[in-house]
C-alpha cells in the first residue's frame, strides 16, 4: 500500500489525530500504568508510532461524534446553533429576514437563512472554515479530558507515597483538570459563534455593497445622458 496517497491536513492533525492519540494513550495508561507505558513509548520505532497515529485517526472521528452528540443530549439539539438563534431575534435578523424574504418571495426560518446566506456570500468569509475547526477541536479536548479521567484515577492510585503527598497530587490534577474542562468549553462556544453570526453580517455587507454599486451605475449613466 502506497501510504504517500494518504494526505493529511492541518484540521485532520489537531481536531482528529491528536484527540485520539490522547485517549489511546489514556487507555494504555489505564490498562499498563504509567511506568510500563512510558518506557514502551519511548521505545516504540516509526512502524510502531505510524501505526498509533493511524489508529488515532478514526478514534478522533468516534471523539467528535461522541462530543456531538453528548453535548446536544446535555443541553439540546440547537446548542451548536445558539449564536444564529439570538442573532435571528435582533434588529439586524429582522433585516435580513425581510431582505431574503423579498429575494425569494416568503418568510424563512434561521437555518434556510443561514444556508442561504452561506450561499450567497461564497468566499467572502474564508476565515469560517477555520473557526469551525477550532470549534470541533475545542469540543474534542472537553471530551478527552473525561475521557481521561480513569487513567488519571490509575496514575494517583499508582503514586508510591504518604497520604497527604497522594492528595496533593489529586487536588493539583482536579485543579488543572477543572480549568482545562472550563477553557476547552469557552473556546468551543467563542469559535462556533465566531463561525455563525458573520455569515449573516457578510451577506448584509455585500447587499448593501450591491446597492451602492447599482446606485453609482445609475448616477454615472445619468450624468452621461445629461452631458
Amino acid at each position: 500500500m502506497d501510504f504517500s496517497k494518504f494526505k493529511f491536513e492541518l484540521y485532520d492533525v489537531l481536531a482528529l489525530i491528536l484527540p485520539g492519540f490522547l485517549v489511546l494513550c489514556g487507555i494504555w495508561v489505564l490498562l499498563r500504568g504509567w511506568q510500563p507505558f512510558a518506557v514502551s513509548l519511548a521505545a516504540l520505532g516509526g512502524t510502531g508510532l505510524t501505526a498509533l497515529l493511524l489508529a488515532s485517526f478514526p478514534i478522533g472521528h468516534l471523539i467528535q461524534e461522541l462530543g456531538d452528540a453528548a453535548t446536544k443530549a446535555v443541553f439540546g439539539e440547537r446548542y451548536f446553533k445558539t449564536a444564529r438563534d439570538n442573532f435571528w431575534d435582533t434588529a439586524e435578523g429582522n433585516r435580513v429576514s425581510g431582505l431574503i424574504e423579498q429575494e425569494l418571495g416568503f418568510k424563512v426560518s434561521v437555518d434556510t437563512a443561514f444556508d442561504f446566506c452561506l450561499t450567497k456570500i461564497k468566499g467572502q468569509f474564508p476565515r469560517r472554515d477555520v473557526f469551525l475547526a477550532t470549534a470541533d477541536f475545542c469540543r474534542s479536548l472537553f471530551v478527552v479530558g473525561f475521557l481521561l479521567l480513569p487513567p488519571v484515577c490509575r496514575l494517583v492510585w499508582d503514586v508510591h507515597g504518604t497520604r497527604i503527598r497522594i492528595a496533593t497530587y489529586l487536588a493539583g490534577i482536579v485543579l488543572v483538570l477543572t480549568l482545562y474542562l472550563y477553557l476547552a468549553g469557552r473556546r468551543m462556544v467563542r469559535f462556533r459563534e465566531l463561525s455563525e453570526t458573520p455569515v449573516f453580517r457578510t451577506y448584509l455587507a455585500s447587499v448593501n455593497m450591491s446597492s451602492t454599486a447599482g446606485l453609482d451605475i445609475a448616477a454615472s449613466a445619468d450624468a452621461t445622458e445629461e452631458e
